[in-house]
C-alpha cells in the first residue's frame, strides 16, 4: 500500500511503528512518501533551505532502506494551479481544470522559472539523493506534473513522455530512478501533436522504470479536462492494463483518488480495477 507521513513523524522509530501497524493489519507497504518534502520549493527553486531539506530526505531514504521499504515518491510540482473548479461526473463532485482560468490566477512568485532552471535544480537534487538511494536499496519514484503544463511563469518540466526520457538520460539511467506512472496525468498531457500522449507507447518505452501505477481516467487532455470514474473517461483502461501486463509489470495499481472521494466511490473504482486485472490474467 501507499502510505504518507510528515518529516516530524519520519524518524526511524516512528517509521518502524507505522510499518508494524500496517503489517499487523495484513497489508504490505510499497512506499512511504513525505508529504511536506514530496515536491518542496526548496528542491525545485533552490531556496536557502535546499541542502538542509536534501539531508532530511536522505536520512529518510536511509531509514526506509533499514526497514526494508523499497520506494518513495517525489515530484517537481512547484507553482501553478492544480484545480480551477469543481464539476460533476455521475452526480459526484470532481476536480476540474481549465488552462485559461489557471493562467489568470494570482501568481505565487514575483519572478519566472524557465525549463533550464528547473532542469538544473532537478540534476542537483538527483546527484545528491541517488547515491543515498542506491546505498539504501530504495527506488525514487518520479510523479509527472499535474496538471502537465507550464503556467503562471513556472516551468512544469515533467509534462510529456519525452521529458521523462530526458530525465533518465541526465541521470545516466540510474537503476534507483523509477517512475510512478500516473495514467490520469498522462491522459491530461497535450502530446507532441496536440492530440494527447500515446499512453500505451509511453508504458512500453518506460517499462523497466515503472515502479507503481496510479490508475484513473479523465474527460480529455489539456487545455481543459475533469476527472472521471475509470470507465467513463476517454482513455481505454483495459488497453492500458493489457499493455502493463505485456511489459511484465507486476507492481501496485491504485486509483490515487476518485470522484466524490467517499467509500462507495472508492469501492466501485477498486472493484472495476480488480475486474480488469482478472480479465487480463493469462
Amino acid at each position: 500500500m501507499e502510505v504518507r507521513t510528515l518529516v516530524d513523524r519520519a524518524d526511524l522509530d516512528s517509521l518502524g511503528e507505522l510499518k508494524s501497524r500496517v503489517e499487523t493489519a495484513g497489508f504490505e507497504i510499497h512506499e512511504i512518501m513525505l508529504d511536506d518534502l514530496y515536491s518542496a520549493d526548496s528542491f525545485t527553486l533552490a531556496t536557502a533551505e535546499r541542502d538542509r531539506d536534501i539531508e532530511r530526505l536522505c536520512q529518510f531514504v536511509t531509514d526506509l532502506g533499514t526497514l526494508g521499504i523499497r520506494h518513495t515518491t517525489y515530484a517537481w510540482n512547484t507553482g501553478g494551479g492544480y484545480q480551477t473548479g469543481t464539476t460533476t461526473t455521475r452526480g459526484c463532485a470532481t476536480r476540474e481544470f481549465r488552462a485559461s482560468v489557471a493562467e489568470a490566477m494570482p501568481k505565487r512568485f514575483t519572478r519566472s522559472y524557465d525549463d533550464t532552471f528547473m532542469w538544473d535544480t532537478y540534476s542537483y537534487f538527483m546527484n545528491r539523493v541517488l547515491p543515498v538511494a542506491e546505498a539504501a536499496n530504495v527506488r525514487l519514484q518520479l510523479h509527472p506534473n499535474d496538471p502537465p503544463m507550464s503556467h503562471q511563469g513556472i516551468a512544469r518540466i515533467f509534462r510529456s513522455t519525452a521529458a521523462f526520457s530526458h530525465a533518465m538520460d541526465l541521470i545516466e539511467h540510474h537503476p534507483n530512478a523509477g517512475v510512478l506512472f500516473c495514467v490520469g496525468t498522462w491522459a491530461e498531457m497535450l502530446g507532441p501533436d496536440g492530440r494527447g500522449e500515446n499512453i500505451n507507447d509511453a508504458i512500453r518505452q518506460m517499462s523497466d522504470r515503472i515502479t507503481q501505477v496510479h490508475f484513473r481516467n479523465t474527460s480529455g487532455h489539456l487545455p481543459d479536462f475533469h476527472e472521471t470514474f475509470p470507465d467513463n473517461g476517454y482513455i481505454n483502461l483495459l488497453s492500458v492494463l493489457r499493455t502493463l501486463r505485456e511489459v511484465g509489470f507486476n507492481g501496485m495499481v491504485v486509483p490515487d483518488h476518485v470522484p466524490g472521494g467517499g467509500h462507495p466511490e472508492e469501492a466501485y473504482t477498486f472493484g472495476y480495477i480488480r475486474g480488469l486485472l482478472q480479465a487480463t490474467e493469462g
